[in-house]
């Protein structure tokens, strides 16, 4: 299939599996656009010998900053329509197709659209956080990324801008939130489905004490954010006893980032980062 509207957007920091998501896109004329995201050189170096795309854009963004890496690859895409991907995730044959079909049928300059995540697991633990995660990312149609495919058009809709560079954690919550106050519409995409590598509780609750940080930070900058499902409750109803059990411990990691970062904040021994 031969396209020239679409650039994927990569992030990455030091995660190997980003051949394995290469590889995956099945869609040859393309454009990736791979962001360092506080990458040393022998990874960068590692990834460029065994980048399996062509057509390949590299950018380095110097320090670890999720939201600014995103925001720098959206605007050096060539092309107008581009689709966010993780790199510890893996593309279902054809959905990159099925993206690339939804934006031409589309009205993309008053829609995104987004595509399923399946979280794989290969032991009982990364069963329970799979289950968890799922109720918590994929049960509710989001704005979420990965998997995302937008205009840039859209840009001027929902203030000029994707991610803020100020919010390092829950960055796609305000886009997703910015996004629907501007009435654009968020569709489905069939076949749109990717997977996401098994995730260990380091991983996992790494994360969601990083998203309790990002929290702090949106309150601090009085930023709305879009809130999705994360309640013990709401878990044992959609995935049962166990992993509602695993979200109600995860919480209290997730408030524990959030008041960690607060209070360092208020003590001036944090600041935003103001890149």
């Amino acid at each position: 299939m031969k396209n020239k509207n679409l650039s994927i957007i990569i992030p990455c920091k030091d995660d190997k599996k980003i051949i394995r998501c290469l590889d995956s896109i099945g869609v040859d004329s393309v454009e990736v656009v791979i962001v360092f995201n506080g990458s040393n050189e022998q990874f960068m170096d590692w990834v460029k010998k065994n980048n399996p795309i062509k057509e390949t854009t590299y950018l380095n963004v110097g320090g670890a900053n999720l939201a600014l890496a995103l925001e720098k690859g959206t605007w050096a895409a060539k092309n107008d329509w581009v689709l966010y991907m993780d790199s510890d995730c893996v593309f279902e044959k054809n959905a990159v197709s099925k993206f690339i079909e939804s934006l031409r049928n589309g009205n993309p300059e008053n829609e995104v659209y987004k595509g399923d995540i399946t979280f794989n697991h290969d032991t009982v633990v990364s069963h329970i956080i799979a289950k968890s995660r799922q109720h918590h990312t994929a049960e509710q149609l989001t704005a979420y990324k990965p998997p995302l495919a937008i205009s840039k058009k859209i840009a001027k809709k929902i203030g000029g801008y994707f991610f803020n560079q100020k919010l390092i954690w829950r960055e796609d919550s305000d886009l997703d939130n910015r996004i629907r106050t501007a009435g654009i519409k968020i569709l489905p995409v069939k076949g749109g489905m990717i997977y996401h590598g098994a995730l260990t509780l380091k991983s996992d609750l790494r994360s969601t004490y990083r998203y309790g940080i990002g929290l702090a930070i949106a309150n601090i900058l009085h930023i709305k954010l879009t809130e999705v499902p994360r309640s013990t409750m709401s878990t044992f109803r959609s995935q049962g006893f166990l992993p509602a059990l695993y979200m109600l411990f995860r919480n209290r990691i997730y408030s524990i980032g959030y008041w960690t970062f607060l209070i360092k904040y208020k003590l001036g021994k944090t600041h935003l980062n103001a890149k």
